[in-house]
């Protein structure tokens, strides 16, 4: 027996010491290690539905985000432009009561006016006549009494306002 010659004997041990192992193998070591990669392979699908999930969440997220978004600038647009014609109404309301305020100022000084006018007539009327009467009485060189000389102005102011 050689080197190269099978030996039955050798090749029968082998094979119950192989089949032997791998009946040890499979009850003790595939079995866990079988369940281990299962368990594995289950995590990792678990985790790439849940990134799944996730990526459809966030997606969904962004969606709102940009809709919320473009709701608020356009709720600002809104604002802005409901300012400029609160602003421009203000405006306008301002410059009608100043113009309104400018012509009451306006009126008054009219008033004023004429009511000093009115009195400077009357002074320059009273100051001639004064003036009359002096200018008359020296011509006549008679002295009035002061009750009478009241008359005569009224009388001559009266006259003086008819002829106007």
């Amino acid at each position: 027996m050689g080197l190269l010659e099978p030996n039955t004997g050798s090749i029968f041990w082998t094979v119950v010491t192989f089949i032997l192992l791998l009946l040890v193998l499979k009850k003790y070591a595939w079995k866990p290690i079988l369940k281990t990669l299962e368990d594995r392979e289950n995590k990792i699908k678990i985790a790439l539905y849940q990134a799944e999930q996730d990526q459809k969440d966030a997606q969904k997220y962004l969606e709102e985000q940009k809709t919320l978004l473009d709701k608020a600038r356009k709720e600002s647009i809104q604002m802005i432009n409901e300012s400029k014609k609160n602003a421009e109404n203000v405006r306008k309301d301002i410059v009608e009561q100043s113009r309104v305020e400018a012509e009451k100022i306006l009126e008054r000084a009219k008033q004023e006016i004429d009511l000093s006018k009115e009195t400077a007539i009357n002074d320059v009327k009273k100051y001639a006549v004064e003036l009359s009467f002096a200018a008359a009485q020296k011509v006549l060189r008679e002295t009035l009494t002061e009750e009478k000389h009241l008359q005569i102005i009224e009388k001559s102011v009266k006259e003086l306002s008819q002829s106007k």
